[in-house]
């Protein structure tokens, strides 16, 4: 097994909002509810959460993503492994994890 580490310097934070968002309206939508509700609603939730990341501070982000990533690493690298395996890329990520430094 190999381990990376990446240190990255610089986020856009709006543009991860934009293709996030959607992800997480899909996954609402799943749910049912009002997650279905909302889930349904993709360009209205992007345009709230991109409003929402540009009034937040830099470490505000930072946190905010840190968290996503703890709480949703799982999903990230079914993610990853989906779309290696979708482009006949040989490899299998077993766990991603951030951390501030």
């Amino acid at each position: 097994m190999i381990e990376f580490r990446l240190l990255v310097d610089e986020i856009d934070y709006e543009a991860l909002t934009r293709y996030l968002a959607p992800l997480l309206a899909d996954k609402m939508g799943e749910k049912g509810g009002l997650g279905a509700l909302l889930g349904g609603r993709k360009e209205p939730l992007t345009k709230m959460a991109v409003q929402m990341v540009k009034s937040m501070g830099q470490e505000e982000k930072d946190e905010l993503l840190l968290r996503l990533i703890s709480e949703k690493g799982d999903m990230l690298v079914q993610r990853v492994n989906k779309s290696a395996a979708k482009r006949a890329v040989g490899i299998h990520v077993d766990s991603i994890t951030a951390q501030k430094v």
